[in-house]
């Protein structure tokens, strides 16, 4: 809950989504709500995104969907191409786990709690993740980009990005836990 509160609050002053800074953390108050589904809104009306995301989170759920889909947010093609090593790689691992995990067991949770401490820390102005993208992330590109139905390449392009931030996850409908 809280990456998701300090990942809504830093989407920009022009942002109507954009979560006040006075927030209560860890807790889905009335403010983080309004954002929170304001953002799922704006997923789903996007004309470029796949516009799944409510498949798997119905509005007001913070699920994987909606996690995978805030992790790609200001991701772009040229940012996470092989031999990249920046945030942008360590964002794109984190949605991708969420967008390929349906089962998610206790090891995934404490894969999901370290993402999340580096986002807050990133998003919070007090850390850098970096990332590189090797062979590694090259297969997990590949193994979503197969699960969500696209062109199964390892390459991350435009569709690719389109379909985390839409929210298409593989076994759409599967809360993950």
């Amino acid at each position: 809950m809280l990456f998701a509160q300090h990942r809504l609050s830093t989407l920009g002053s022009r942002n109507p989504c954009n979560l006040a800074k006075n927030f209560t953390p860890g807790v889905i108050d009335d403010r983080t709500d309004r954002s929170l589904r304001c953002y799922q809104r704006a997923v789903m009306e996007h004309p470029k995104l796949t516009r799944q995301l409510t498949r798997t989170d119905p509005y007001g759920t913070l699920g994987r969907a909606t996690l995978a889909s805030m992790w790609t947010q200001s991701i772009k093609p040229s940012d996470v191409t092989l031999g990249s090593e920046n945030i942008e790689v360590t964002k794109l691992n984190a949605a991708l786990w969420w967008a390929t995990q349906a089962e998610i067991s206790d090891g995934d949770l404490h894969r999901d709690r370290a993402y999340a401490r580096l986002g807050i820390a990133y998003f919070s102005g007090k850390g850098r993740a970096v990332t590189p993208f090797n062979k590694s992330v090259e297969h997990m590109v590949r193994v979503y980009q197969q699960r969500v139905g696209l062109k199964a390449t390892g390459q991350v392009n435009w569709d690719t990005l389109f379909a985390l931030l839409g929210g298409s996850v593989h076994r759409p409908g599967v809360p993950g836990r």
